[in-house]
């Protein structure tokens, strides 16, 4: 009998337990019921709580516990209140401090799992502080102390045995809006202002404060948990909001290669080192519901790798390593403006329409948008009404070009988050091109030449101030043709390379910044007026027509791959954002379309089981 090692060239390697994900990172969890700020929670990552908080437009008593998977509603708070500070677990948790109208609080309460008992209040009566420990030895430390205003630090300390608070030693530096981790006889106190935003870190022996080694990013408004000799923070405020994640060994911090997927403030957190919780928070301007859930494996530990083959020696198994995608569109705001032919750029929380076109009757538009991830504003007007354009940039940062009607087809401006402005033209007027890059390294590639109704080629670059021909273009001249990436790494795909729709193309190619080459890999539906999003080695293919199609596929720098089909099938819509996180925009179905549609893929590698049938 042939052996494993001589048909593929290795040994299968013999382990006691299945390899564990080789690296930490967060993910997402399920999200809150209501987006919410100011939150408080504790517990472990499959047990917690997650109470208080400010629900636009006003403050909640509302208590939601999660099960490792999804919230769910528990007992309501005395009272609503927020900024207040949390310990304990699900079944036996704390909640005290915080503010609502009725000023700064001192209340303590305690949760048995399905209600709160108000017990003693703190000494002190104060918010944004921090907190640690169990129900019957909880830790409560800083913070800012009445009136409600200009801030009032404190460094006082109290400590709850079960009953009632005791005042400990202060810690060595006041401040407010810190986080904390451990117990009473062992707390951490971490980040916070001071002002300025603080990076000290100081330990708690059950009695007094010792100053350690500071964080490596100053922050305040953070996510924190764990002990004092394996804590985490992620988040806050430095003033920018910022997603970076730092662990604590008891002695100094290390920045994790791994940062939250949405950057925030103002949120609650829970959990140990290894399995942790951040939930909810404020990513400016609005509220977010999320949940991300922390994962860190240390050592002892086999990691996995992608095929790798190994016999599990505990449940006599032969077992593998493989990786799956798996995507899924969700309903966005509306458009103000409902249209087609827009320009769409920037990230799912942070997108940019402009332009476009409605129908009956033909109205070119001027109108920009501009998308928070969760709802769309009104930005500043482009200086040319036209539909058809290409492209670029990001919310801030855009770079609309050419577009329809004809004397436009050369039209470049420039937008900075709130006006546009006229820079110097394309070099070749065309209509229905692709684009993709930023403001200052965009690219144009493709197109029709109205005047002579001649499919493009031509590939132009843009530096910021002005465009300059590439003598090598696109192997098939098309038009209604899409892209996504950088002006170094760039990918176009789909159109029409026969005119008037003659010759459906699923063509892709990769641009390097030199010359364009074809991918093996083609559309598995052929489609014009179809949108784009990501990159070159991770792009996203969505609608397009003929017959108008909610069709979506994946890039992964070889081939298309099917996803998950788009809720509103549409032709001439806008894309923006990356594989991982895109918008869908516009576009016309059987009439001009507002809707805008928010897409996640994310690649799961998992552990399959060989099986013999």
């Amino acid at each position: 009998m042939a052996e494993y090692k001589g048909i593929k060239g290795f040994k299968v390697q013999y382990l006691d337990q299945d390899p564990v994900p080789a690296v930490a990172g967060w993910t997402s969890g399920g999200n809150v019921s209501g987006a919410r700020k100011e939150g408080a929670a504790a517990g472990i990552q499959t047990a917690a709580f997650f109470a208080g908080g400010e629900i636009a437009p006003g403050l909640t008593n509302q208590t939601e516990e999660y099960n490792g998977s999804a919230w769910t509603a528990g007992g309501n708070l005395s009272a609503a209140k927020g900024f207040g500070a949390a310990a304990g677990t699900l079944t036996a948790g704390l909640y005290f401090g915080g503010n609502n109208p009725g000023g700064v609080q001192s209340v303590t309460e305690e949760y048995n799992g399905t209600a709160w008992t108000t017990s003693n209040p703190l000494n002190q009566a104060r918010y944004g502080l921090g907190g640690a420990g169990i129900q019957t030895a909880g830790l409560a430390f800083g913070g800012f102390a009445p009136p409600i205003g200009p801030p009032n630090y404190t460094a006082l300390t109290e400590e709850y045995d079960g009953n009632s608070w005791t005042t400990s030693n202060s810690l060595n530096t006041a401040r407010g809006s810190l986080s904390g981790a451990g117990i009473q006889t062992a707390g951490l106190a971490f980040g916070g202002e001071t002002p300025p935003n603080s990076s000290a870190t100081e330990e708690y022996d059950g009695n007094s404060w010792t100053n350690s080694n500071p964080m490596n990013t100053a922050r305040q408004l953070l996510f924190g948990f764990g002990i004092q000799t394996a804590a985490l923070a992620a988040g806050g405020s430095t003033p920018t909001v910022t997603g970076a994640t730092e662990l604590y060994d008891g002695n100094s911090w290390t920045t994790s290669p791994a940062s939250l997927a949405t950057a925030r403030t103002f949120g609650g957190s829970a959990g140990t080192q290894s399995l942790g919780l951040a939930i909810s928070g404020q990513p400016p301007p609005t509220f977010t519901a999320a949940t991300e859930e922390w994962t860190y494996y240390d050592q002892p530990n086999t990691f996995e790798n992608l095929g790798q083959v190994w016999y599990n020696g505990t449940t006599k198994a032969l077992k593998f390593t493989d990786q799956t995608f798996t995507d899924s569109w969700a309903t966005g705001g509306n458009l103000a403006t409902a249209r087609f032919a827009t320009g769409g750029t920037g990230t799912q929380t942070a997108g940019l329409a402009f332009g476009g076109n409605t129908f009956p009757p033909s109205v070119l538009k001027s109108e920009t948008e501009e998308y928070n991830g969760t709802s769309w504003s009104p930005g500043g007007s482009l200086t040319n009404a036209r539909g058809y354009l290409g492209s670029a940039g990001t919310q801030t940062a855009a770079l609309a070009f050419s577009g329809t009607p004809t004397p436009l087809a050369t039209a470049t401006e420039e937008y900075n988050g709130a006006t546009w402005t006229s820079s110097n033209p394309m070099i070749t007027a065309r209509v229905y091109l692709g684009g993709c890059g930023t403001q200052t390294a965009g690219l144009a590639f493709g197109g029709n030449v109205p005047a002579t109704d001649t499919l493009q080629t031509a590939t132009e670059e843009y530096n910021g101030t002005s465009w300059a021909s590439n003598p090598t273009g696109l192997n098939t001249a098309r038009q209604v043709i899409t892209g996504a990436g950088i002006q170094t790494a760039a990918l176009g795909f789909g159109g029409d390379s026969g005119g008037g729709g003659t010759n459906i193309t699923g063509a892709t190619e990769e641009y390097d910044g030199s010359t364009w080459s074809t991918s093996p890999g083609s559309l598995n539906t052929l489609r014009q007026f179809l949108a784009g999003a990501g990159t070159q080695a991770a792009a996203l293919a969505f609608g397009g027509k003929p017959p108008t199609t909610a069709a979506t596929e994946w890039y992964d720098g070889t081939s298309w791959t099917n996803g998950t089909n788009m809720g509103t099938a549409r032709s001439d819509l806008a894309g923006a954002g990356l594989q991982s996180s895109a918008l869908a925009i516009g576009g016309y179905t059987t009439a001009n379309s507002a809707a805008t549609e928010e897409y996640t893929g994310v690649y799961v590698k998992g552990i399959k089981t060989v099986t013999v049938s």
